[in-house]
């Protein structure tokens, strides 16, 4: 992940030798996202922000589920629609 200096730093921790970087000062938009993603590779979670997988929604979201294997963003809504819809087919 490239960031422009002008827009971010990057920084070692003395105790452990780990990299972050941060945007400088409120930062561009770019610079921010791009330290998101970096923290999140770093971290091993980047995997785990996912988009919905609903044809008609357009959210991403952080899967929180022990196994990784979340498929909605809101299990209440788009996976209750997915469900009723594969249901009513079955029915046909």
């Amino acid at each position: 992940v490239a960031v422009d200096p002008a827009d971010g730093s990057a920084a070692l921790a003395p105790a452990d030798g780990s990299a972050a970087l941060a945007p400088a000062g409120e930062g561009s938009l770019t610079a921010r996202v791009a330290a998101a993603v970096a923290q999140a590779l770093v971290a091993g979670t980047w995997s785990r922000l996912k988009a919905c997988e609903a044809a008609d929604c357009h959210w991403a979201y952080y899967d929180r589920s022990p196994a990784g294997r979340g498929r909605w963003c809101s299990m209440q809504v788009c996976g209750a629609r997915a469900k009723m819809r594969r249901y009513r087919a079955k029915e046909s």
